[in-house]
């Protein structure tokens, strides 16, 4: 179906004019320098089944988001129709703050969802980027989590139950409602983090924490990058038990703004009661300073909101593509050879890095210019990833603009298990309806 009226107007018929976004409002939902025919904004689940429908008769290829902060992570895709909004798809459906648990549809934004938890001291521990903005859908999709995932685990470790429509319309139920729902094979950990490529994520069941009576960041500079790391690995291997264990090169986390200087910088943070907390700080402090830090600060209150900030946003998409966003997998224990290669050469200057220490995840943001040379770029990225590789880790390029994913891919391999994927993919998506080209190796 090529002509757009014609597309929009058969939309119309199953989701009224309301659940088409205006096509001066398109572009918001633009990636990869891909323009979609159309943005649908379905109010039920029956509506989003019978789109999908639709798009399997038409052929046309269905782009899943939630409010598209992560719409740009992933291959170049083999075609561009439809993207399928759930942000009308947005309320709280059941809330139990006796059990700690809440199941909301998949629109939902995570700021929402907070302040509507916080009215009974509790919140989901999970601390992505794009706090304001993201939806809960999304978040599982892609299996976001944020610097908490250290005490709480990423999404996949706080989804009780998921419901979820897959391309040819039909709805599937995974898991439950409580936490000890251990009957069967979890299906939920399939759908968590395939971005899309299986189902479509229309209800998640939660499992929530307390919110933590007092919260405190102790920051410390050192001289030397294997000195943070060192001590920042003492701290996680401790029994302080803080919630996140972060280190940061070259930037000024109390500003956000690149130093240009390679001293890193270890961020703790701790929350709980005030007693509890205190003599955490009090323990922290004394690690560091045997390592010879070059002074702590302790920072409460409006200013470890705002350095909290920092930390979250750290990794966050850039939708005008000015930077190019690496994630790195690796073992704690490597994170400081690892970095030291990256650093260590003239281009890397203007990189900041932050790792979670607690996790084993390294983030690079790299700067691009007008003058980047997107090939030359490309071979320096792959000739990391083989340095992780041979690590046994693994290198993802979550944010980069169109001109670097023409020489590069952003998953890099997966091994022997693309076969069983592969099959997971055909079985789920016969079509190759759903994100057709952007998952691992073109899935």
């Amino acid at each position: 179906m090529g002509n757009s009226c014609a597309l929009h107007d058969e939309l119309r018929h199953i989701v009224g004019e309301s659940g088409i976004l205006p096509e001066a409002q398109i572009a918001a939902y633009a990636f990869d320098g891909y323009v979609p025919k159309a943005v649908v904004l379905p109010a039920s689940v029956q509506e989003l089944q019978d789109v999908l429908r639709f798009a399997v008769k038409q052929d046309l290829s269905v782009m899943p988001a939630g409010a598209g902060t992560k719409l740009g992570i992933g291959n170049l895709p083999q075609k561009v129709d439809l993207v399928l909004a759930t942000t009308r798809l947005n309320d709280v459906i059941e809330y139990e703050p006796a059990d700690l648990t809440v199941t909301v549809e998949a629109g939902i934004r995570l700021a929402t969802l907070q302040t509507e938890l916080a009215q009974h001291r509790q919140y989901l521990a999970l601390d992505p980027p794009h706090a304001n903005q993201c939806t809960l859908g999304g978040i599982v999709a892609t299996n976001a989590s944020g610097s908490l995932r250290m005490r709480y685990g990423a999404a996949r470790n706080q989804v009780l139950g998921l419901r979820v429509v897959h391309a040819n319309g039909t709805v599937v139920k995974s898991g439950g409602k409580v936490v000890k729902n251990v009957a069967g094979y979890d299906l939920n950990k399939l759908y968590i983090g395939a971005f899309g490529t299986l189902g479509i994520i229309t209800e998640v069941t939660l499992k929530l924490s307390p919110i933590p009576a007092y919260e405190a960041i102790l920051a410390a500079g050192f001289q030397d990058l294997q000195s943070a790391v060192d001590t920042g690995l003492n701290i996680v291997g401790s029994q302080i038990l803080p919630m996140f264990v972060n280190l940061f090169i070259n930037l000024n986390i109390e500003t956000g703004v690149a130093t240009g200087a390679d001293k890193p910088t270890l961020a703790v943070g701790f929350g709980g009661d005030p007693e509890t907390v205190a003599w955490q700080l009090t323990q922290c402090r004394e690690i560091m300073e045997q390592n010879r830090t070059l002074g702590v600060t302790i920072t409460e209150g409006e200013s470890r909101v705002l350095l909290q900030k920092t930390v979250r946003e750290f990794p966050a998409a850039n939708r005008d593509t000015e930077n190019v966003m690496v994630k790195v997998n690796l073992k704690r224990t490597d994170i400081a050879e690892f970095a030291a290669q990256v650093i260590d050469v003239d281009w890397a200057r203007d990189v900041q890095a932050m790792a979670l220490l607690g996790s084993g995840i390294l983030y690079l943001s790299m700067p691009v210019t007008s003058d980047t040379d997107f090939r030359g770029l490309a071979n320096t990225l792959t000739q990391l990833r083989e340095s992780v590789t041979a690590r046994r880790g693994n290198l993802i390029v979550e944010t980069a603009p169109f001109e670097l994913k023409q020489h590069i891919d952003v998953w890099g391999a997966v091994g022997d298990t693309l076969g069983l994927m592969q099959q997971v993919k055909d079985r789920f998506d016969a079509e190759g309806l759903l994100n057709p080209g952007r998952f691992v190796s073109g899935i």
